[in-house]
């Protein structure tokens, strides 16, 4: 059985949060469904959900850890 049905009704993508999220609202959720990733607004659920590549997720991931989207003021 698939895990995301239950019941034979389909559930769709499970999201999390990340363990460094606290509690803000200010936060984005992720989901590994389907051999892609699917990223979305934790505040607004019924927003648009990006979805990405697992070699495009690990390019962003790769970004981040390298700085390369921090913010000069």
């Amino acid at each position: 059985m698939n895990c995301n049905m239950v019941r034979g009704e389909y559930r769709g993508p499970r999201f999390f949060k990340s363990t460094f999220s606290y509690g803000g609202g200010d936060c984005v959720e992720v989901a590994h469904h389907e051999g892609q990733i699917a990223v979305r607004d934790s505040k607004d659920r019924h927003s648009p959900t990006l979805w990405f590549t697992h070699s495009e997720w690990r390019a962003f991931v790769s970004g981040v850890r390298a700085g390369e989207f921090d913010f000069v003021e």
